[in-house]
């Protein structure tokens, strides 16, 4: 009997370890979705009324200010208004009755769609994998350097006009293409004949001229104080100068507070939560500088005050929809998270998404990292859970109808917090048609001509297909799937005769008419993982770029300078830069005459206690102290001969006058 006790016992162990093995050989096999892109465009400036389709829906609402833009996303600007969008090292700025949207973005893809109106395209630099087309509907422009891109597209869609101050681009159409350089005009009409009519660029007008005080204002931010702690990929950054201070902590370095909040305030309160695909709930913030603090680095509440953390300087930093942590319990509540602290996804990406999404924007293990995406259901510890008022609660009507969050926030109690559990994975909330739309489906200004929306365009880059997901095998070969990915982009390189490259497609060489594809709220673009790319090597044009430094920090007061900006750009930092480089020598000078001081005083300080430590000589005293005391020499003392007797005294003072009488009279003999 006791046997056949053991063997049970033995076998249901044998099955229990069976069942663990399977279930978690099963969690680990799950097919992840399809990883995010690394950025997202941002809605940047708003003037007038500007309305918005997000992928997907039918509807169009009103557009708004630091809203996330991606591939599907369809704007509209209506007469006598103007919008501004940052997605990169590009700025895209639309004018009046302009019909725009985004067939592709990508960690290395802009592709804008634009049927009617005129936008402006300042691109700051192009790296070597780094594609931006302009497509319309009868030519597909292909950026091919840094510069300014004026493209306007009439009422009827057949005749596109660019203009190219600075740069070159390659306009193709039908089986034919043309390279148009800088400083040229280039009017391309009909859809049959591709020979364009070439002139020469003329002066700016107002659209013009806005655009130019707007770039002026990012070539400033390019060198401001923010630019030498936060990395340049960070989107939104040029805001941050001009709306807070930065200070130094000693646990987290260089730290920026907002100077235009109200009393009690606390982050991701002031605004609403939308749902965009493909990352989900996504947080809006109605602050002007309101983006990249709320979509990279950290929040930490120090010294009575809130204070942003960036993440390292010297990496890519990759776009997050929401840094928060979420509170379990009645309604929906959230908190922001801390330096060091994890953020999970609330979709299954892949891990090494969610790595270099954390490491990008805070300095945390990468052991935490894998322990926080295999456990979502621990109960971690969270800074900023602990402060009063850190934690904001709405009902899940407010949050799922997109409605502003600080004018229905419910108040918490102190100790409900404490007895609820803290979580880093999203609520899984079904969104609405307002969480989609950010808002109610409700235009101010005039809808969008109907011909303008459904106007076809020339594309020379396929755009990606909607599809929800794909099957990503953890086993499969990094290093394979990323060799793959650089033989399908790899490109021509064909030299002009101006010395200058032009990249043309591999496989794409006759650009074909296609129309916005319809893409749904949970859209994928069916991409393979892009190759990651190493940092940008900021140096001049014509120096030989130093061996890669391998710390960790970058050095102090480091410039953003770029090899390709313009040279109009260049001619106009150039005082800029001269002006900075006397502020840090003076800043070297000022500290290096600190230390000598402060040397100064040390050795005085010591001098003095060596002093105050030696004994006193009561017998001998000086009237000034030696610089230097050099040891004591001890001689001895003369003796003294004993006293003569009073007759030989006088005797001696008697032989002194005739000696004195004898010296004289000798000297008077040499004389004669």
């Amino acid at each position: 009997m006791a046997n056949m006790t053991q063997n049970s016992l033995r076998a249901l162990t044998a099955l229990s370890l069976c069942l663990a093995f399977g279930l978690a050989y099963g969690q680990d096999n799950e097919p992840y979705d399809a990883d995010p892109p690394d950025r997202a465009a941002r809605l940047s400036y708003l003037q007038g009324d500007v309305s918005m389709q997000p992928a997907g829906e039918d509807e169009w609402a009103d557009a708004m200010v630091n809203r996330p833009l991606t591939t599907g996303d369809k704007l509209w600007i209506d007469q006598n208004a103007r919008a501004e969008i940052h997605v990169g090292e590009a700025v895209v700025r639309l004018g009046s009755n302009t019909g725009f949207s985004f067939l592709n973005v990508d960690d290395d893809t802009i592709q804008m769609r634009m049927t009617a109106g005129v936008i402006d395209v300042n691109v700051h630099a192009l790296d070597g994998n780094d594609q931006i087309e302009v497509d319309t509907p009868n030519i597909a422009l292909s950026i091919l350097r840094p510069g300014r891109y004026r493209v306007e597209v009439d009422d009827n869609g057949d005749t596109t006009i660019v203009k190219i101050s600075e740069g070159m681009a390659d306009a193709s159409g039908g089986s034919q293409s043309t390279v148009v350089h800088a400083q040229t005009v280039a009017t391309f009409r009909g859809y049959g004949d591709f020979t364009p009519q070439l002139a020469t660029l003329g002066a700016p007008d107002e659209f013009d001229s806005w655009s130019l005080e707007r770039d002026r204002r990012d070539d400033r931010a390019a060198y401001s104080q923010t630019a030498q702690y936060v990395s340049p990929d960070v989107t939104g950054y040029q805001d941050l100068d001009d709306n807070g201070s930065w200070s130094s902590e000693p646990e987290y370095g260089y730290v920026w507070t907002p100077t235009r909040v109200s009393v009690g305030w606390s982050p991701y309160r002031d605004g609403r939560w939308a749902w965009i695909a493909p990352w989900g709930w996504t947080w809006i913030d109605d602050a002007p500088w309101g983006y990249a603090p709320f979509h990279y680095g950290r929040w930490a509440h120090v010294r009575e005050r809130w204070c942003w953390v960036p993440g390292p300087r010297h990496v890519r930093a990759v776009y997050a929809p929401a840094l928060v942590g979420w509170v379990g319990g009645g309604g929906v509540a959230w908190f922001p998270l801390g330096p060091r602290e994890v953020y999970v996804p609330a979709r299954r990406f892949s891990p090494r998404y969610v790595e270099r999404v954390n490491v990008t924007n805070t300095i945390v293990n990468r052991v935490l990292i894998k322990n926080a995406y295999e456990h979502r259901d621990a109960n971690p510890r969270y800074r900023n859970r602990a402060v009063a008022g850190g934690v904001t609660a709405v009902s899940r009507e407010t949050f799922t109808s997109a409605e502003h969050v600080g004018n229905h926030r419910v108040r918490l109690d102190e100790r409900e917090i404490a007895r609820s559990n803290g979580t880093a994975v999203a609520p899984q909330i079904a969104p609405v048609r307002e969480s989609r739309l950010g808002g109610s489906a409700r235009v101010s200004g005039r809808m969008p001509p109907r011909a303008v929306v459904a106007r076809q365009v020339i594309v020379k880059r396929p755009p990606p297909q909607a599809s929800t997901r794909f099957v990503r095998n953890p086993e499969t070969n990094n290093a394979q799937r990323e060799q793959a990915e650089v033989n399908r982009t790899r490109r021509d390189r064909v030299i002009d005769e101006r010395g200058t490259r032009e990249a043309r497609s591999e496989h794409n060489d006759r650009p074909g008419r296609v129309q916005q594809p319809n893409i749904q709220p949970d859209a994928q673009p069916n991409t393979q993982p892009r190759v990651e790319r190493e940092p940008r090597a900021e140096v001049p044009r014509g120096v030989v770029a130093p061996p890669a430094q391998q710390s960790t920090h970058d050095q102090p007061g480091s410039l953003r300078a770029r090899e390709d900006r313009p040279q109009r750009v260049q001619q106009e930092r150039m005082p800029q830069s001269q002006d900075q480089q006397q502020r840090q020598q003076a800043e070297q000078l000022q500290r290096q005459q600190q230390y000598h001081q402060q040397r100064e005083s040390v050795d005085n300080a010591r001098a003095s206690r060596q002093q105050a430590e030696r004994p006193v000589d009561t017998q001998r005293t000086e009237s000034r102290p030696r610089e230097v005391e050099r040891p004591r020499v001890e001689r001895p003392e003369r003796q003294q001969a004993p006293p003569e007797p009073r007759q030989q005294q006088s005797e001696r003072q008697q032989q002194q006058p005739e000696k004195v009488r004898e010296i004289k009279r000798n000297r008077d003999d040499e004389k004669n």
